[in-house]
């Protein structure tokens, strides 16, 4: 056999697999050798593609898979596993705003949101803006008390708008004189009540009037006195008003709540200025409520500052030890019924723990013609966050025990948004639709009240309440309401305000309750 035969012959066993192949002639000792390091070579290689290419789970597959198979089977598991977007409860109800002042040009492509907002924009109180106050409802639709920078100072005014919020108009009252806040109004049938503060020698008084149409009666004058408060209420319940402040004592060593009547019609005073709150109690921050027969009547109670102040003006003077941070006591909410006069039916009695630190509430009626509390307790100085948001039913017999809503430590049946955290906002409480009588409002469309949380960080939280001062729903954002604060609600709309540059926009939404929440 010539070499080429050979050859041949030794390259078609070399194909064969190793089981069948033959050992080299041995002649030709260095082509093993190099056929051996080569296969090991290939084999080394081979083992890194494998590690490069593994996945992480190990798995591998020489045999590339269907550009359409991963993504078609992960799809459907991808979509069931991000959560879907809750669907917003408010609706505008209102053509465009109602705007109190001069409001500053729209930007080009933004939209109008509820109350006159834009969508995505920041809506910043510019000084000397637009101030408005608590609104109130009466026949003729919605009013809110405002104040604004016109004829060389301050003008107090009364701001209407239609139960459809087609309508709006201002209504002056006076200049208002000093640093004090807009008048607080009552709806009195087709009447509004408006009663503000107006320095004077000996301090300061309370005025108020009686709005019809375009119509302004005023009525006797209130002394209000000498101290830094400036809370102030109004209510009308009947043929009667009830106007109630805090002033300090004549001594000046604690604070106490005042209450006066007047009629309706007239505005003359029915009752002068007595005190209402227990003389040793030290009370603040008042707010009325009427009810059907009569009002309900709330207010701060703070316990007795430690001595340390009068320890303080016996030391030495040193600058550094002289100025005393924010001093955090005891605060808690005592309330008691009136009836038509503004007198009292029964002893104040304290309705959230005395040991707990109320820092800001609101009012609103609940089951029964009772009355539904939200306030926050917070043992940070003002305007930090944290604290939690309670609630409470107070009925004629009794009080309820207080129940958190929102932040702090979570009960075992409380809603998922008590475990949530709260920013520095306030609670505001607005009456919603309630069944006849007050009943349940089962059978009445929309929430028996509304709590809503303004924050000037972000978006406003508004949530459904019960009649008995439950969460409803959940506590969340609206899109529509975006960063506004509702400021009176009827049983169809909420009436929301919107600051924009120096101006304010007044809109209404239309809000539904969500499912109630499942505990």
């Amino acid at each position: 056999m010539d070499p080429d035969q050979r050859a041949t012959q030794r390259n078609t066993s070399q194909g064969s697999t190793g089981a069948a192949r033959q050992p080299p002639p041995a002649e030709e000792p260095e082509g093993v050798a190099w056929k051996g390091a080569l296969a090991v070579a290939l084999v080394v290689g081979g083992l890194v593609v494998w590690r490069a290419c593994s996945t992480p789970g190990g798995a591998t597959s020489d045999a590339p898979a269907p550009p359409s198979a991963t993504p078609a089977a992960s799809a459907p598991s991808d979509a069931d596993a991000a959560p879907r977007p809750t669907p917003p409860r408010c609706t505008p109800a209102s053509p465009p705003p109602f705007v109190i002042g001069d409001a500053p040009p729209a930007a080009r492509g933004a939209e109008e949101g509820a109350g006159g907002g834009g969508a995505d924009s920041v809506e910043d109180i510019a000084p000397f803006a637009v101030e408005v106050g608590r609104g109130t409802t009466f026949s003729g639709g919605f009013a809110v008390g405002a104040q604004r920078a016109a004829e060389g100072g301050t003008v107090a005014m009364v701001a209407t708008l239609s139960a459809d919020g087609a309508q709006g108009k201002l209504v002056r009252l006076a200049r208002s004189r000093g640093d004090m806040d807009p008048p607080v109004v009552a709806g009195a049938g087709g009447a509004i009540l408006a009663a503000m503060l107006e320095p004077n020698a000996g301090g300061r008084a309370i005025k108020v009037a009686r709005v019809e149409g375009d119509h302004v009666t005023w009525g006797a004058e209130l002394a209000e006195g000498r101290d830094e408060s400036l809370a102030l209420d109004i209510a009308a319940s009947g043929e009667r008003a009830v106007i109630v402040w805090d002033d300090v004592t004549r001594d000046g060593k604690r604070s106490r709540i005042m209450l006066a009547s007047a009629d309706v019609g007239t505005l003359r005073s029915v009752t002068s200025a007595r005190p209402v709150s227990q003389p040793s109690t030290d009370a603040e921050m008042p707010r009325v409520l009427g009810r059907p027969g009569g009002y309900w009547l709330a207010y701060i109670a703070r316990a007795e500052e430690p001595a340390r102040k009068a320890a303080a003006k016996k030391d030495d003077g040193d600058e550094d030890t002289a100025a005393a941070g924010e001093t955090i006591t005891h605060q808690w909410i005592e309330v008691v019924p009136l009836d038509e006069a503004g007198a009292l039916t029964a002893t104040p009695r304290a309705v959230t723990p005395k040991n707990g630190h109320v820092l800001a509430y609101d009012l609103t009626l609940g089951d029964d013609d009772g009355l539904i509390l939200a306030f926050r307790d917070d043992d940070t100085p003002s305007g930090s966050i944290g604290g939690r948001i309670s609630a409470v039913l107070v009925r004629l017999g009794g009080a309820a025990e207080p129940r958190v809503l929102v932040g702090g430590d979570r009960e075992q049946d409380a809603p998922p948004e008590a475990a949530l955290g709260l920013s520095a906002g306030v609670p505001a409480l607005l009456p919603g639709a309630r069944g006849p009588g007050g009943q349940d409002p089962a059978k009445a469309a929309g929430a028996a009240a509304w709590l809503a949380i303004a924050n000037a960080s972000g978006p406003t939280q508004l949530a459904a309440l019960t009649a008995r001062g439950e969460l409803e729903g959940g506590l969340q954002a609206e899109p529509a309401l975006g960063r506004g604060e509702p400021i009176a609600a009827s049983a169809e709309a909420l009436l929301v305000a919107h600051p924009a540059g120096k101006a304010m926009k007044l809109a209404l939404l239309r809000c539904a309750s969500t499912a109630p929440f499942n505990k």
